[in-house]
């Protein structure tokens, strides 16, 4: 009589993964049971293998949706030469370390007359390198473009041939690039409602703004433009335009986020291409040094590239008059390395999320981050006057920047850490709880007052 449970209970076992030898031999009712719940965990292990597949799978789209995009950096040629109206060689762009470019063989010193003149008597030598000198006198100190043999054009090669005491001073002129892309996905963001109605100052270091065009043609939008090109290199207005659209612009009765800005616009911005704008670093420091000098107490960024001692020193002399730099976090991907002037403890970065308040999916993540704002899919003024859509941290930085410009005008005493605490009580947490690598403390929008706690 036990010959067919014996049966039933070997055949139930046997097409279990794992097993190799057959179970002692027992009724049919007690076997059912252990061996039920034996399949059913493997039917769920085996759902979790399918989901883990398809999330695998679609990090892969994700990641070669990414590939199939071109990157600007890589798609120019090692060497690229920037030309004058009249053909002649402005500067020579060049691939340095880690993938990111500099003007050729070209180094920046940026110190004190004082301590110019300790390194220059201890070293001499380095006086016959000094191509040009300039002196910043709102930051306070002295901008020098040296032109090294090639045996000296590395880090490591200065290093061994001056110490490692000029190292504090001492960086390549790398180049920085707008954070904004043409590929704009997700929903459409809507148009603004003001930040604040109180008169705010505003800087930037950007391209040029296109001027004339209607949608920021208002009597309360003061604009002011200074070139930091050399007059014979033609400025680019794309980028510019754009980010003063989202700050400035009115569209179909909707105020402008700052309904009452003037703004000291500051181009520092050529084209190494027809998709890529570059600016010099020693470019964005005489633009800093300018804006400075204007009494500038907010600073748009948007815009990264490569951590520069040259450019860290400007960040800690900024802050330290009390000056306010926001910048955009870039547009590298979650994977990608931190990037400068964003990730300097002195800066406030932010990043860029859709309507529904998703990340933007090729924003940069990290503990850097500090605040995001929309930046998908915005509606922005191209240079004709047409409004486009596009995306990118580049276009989340000025909704930040116009916050903090907007508590300035309630409090110009406001130090950097008193702004943060404000801008952080005033943010939407929509990430984990607390600060986070991907929205930092939180979604700042407009009206700003609407979101005190």
């Amino acid at each position: 009589m036990q010959t067919p449970h014996f049966s039933a209970a070997l055949l139930l076992i046997s097409v279990l993964p794992g097993y190799s030898q057959v179970l002692p031999v027992e009724p049919l009712p007690q076997v059912v049971a252990p061996v039920t719940e034996r399949v059913q965990r493997q039917a769920e292990l085996l759902q979790q293998q399918a989901l883990q597949q398809t999330q695998h799978q679609h990090l892969l789209h994700q990641l070669a949706e990414k590939a199939a995009l071109p990157d600007p950096l890589t798609i120019l040629p090692k060497t690229l030469d920037v030309l004058s109206h009249s053909g002649q060689l402005g500067w020579r762009e060049v691939e340095v370390e880690l993938g990111f470019r500099a003007v050729e063989r070209e180094w920046l010193l940026l110190l004190s007359a004082q301590e110019w003149q300790q390194l220059s008597a201890r070293w001499p030598q380095l006086q016959q390198f000094v191509h040009t000198s300039t002196e910043l006198q709102a930051l306070g100190l002295l901008l020098l473009q040296l032109k090294l043999p090639a045996e000296l054009d590395s880090a490591t090669a200065l290093s061994r041939q001056f110490n490692a005491e000029l190292a504090r001073f001492i960086g390549r002129n790398h180049l920085y690039q707008p954070q904004l892309s043409d590929t704009a996905d997700g929903t459409a963001a809507a148009l603004p409602t003001a930040m604040c109605e109180q008169p705010v100052t505003l800087g930037m270091v950007d391209t040029a703004v296109a001027t004339g065009l209607p949608a920021l043609a208002t009597g309360q939008f003061r604009l002011l433009q200074q070139n930091f090109l050399p007059a014979d290199i033609t400025p680019t207005y794309s980028h510019g335009t754009a980010v003063a659209s989202v700050l400035a612009a009115r569209a179909d009765g909707n105020p402008a986020l700052l309904p009452q800005l003037t703004l000291y616009s500051a181009s520092a911005f050529y084209a190494s291409s027809d998709f890529l704008q570059s600016a010099t670093l020693a470019h964005v420091l005489t633009a800093l040094n300018w804006l400075a000098g204007q009494q500038v107490k907010v600073i748009n960024m948007s815009l990264t590239g490569p951590d520069n001692p040259v450019l860290a020193l400007t960040v800690a002399q900024l802050a330290q008059q009390q000056v306010v730099l926001v910048a955009a976090a870039g547009n590298g991907g979650p994977t990608a390395a931190a990037l400068y002037p964003a990730a300097y403890p002195d800066v406030i970065a932010v990043t860029a999320v859709d309507q529904q308040l998703q990340l933007y999916r090729w924003a940069n993540q990290g503990d850097y981050i500090d605040y995001a704002a929309v930046g998908v899919k915005v509606p922005v003024l191209s240079v004709s006057g047409a409004v486009t859509h596009q995306s990118g941290t580049s276009l989340a930085a000025p909704v930040v920047s116009a916050a903090v410009a907007c508590l300035l005008a309630e409090v110009p005493e406001l130090t950097l850490a008193q702004i943060k605490q404000q801008l952080t009580q005033r943010a939407r947490d929509v990430g984990p709880p607390g600060k986070d690598s991907q929205f930092g403390f939180g979604l700042l929008s407009a009206p700003l007052k609407a979101q005190l706690q």
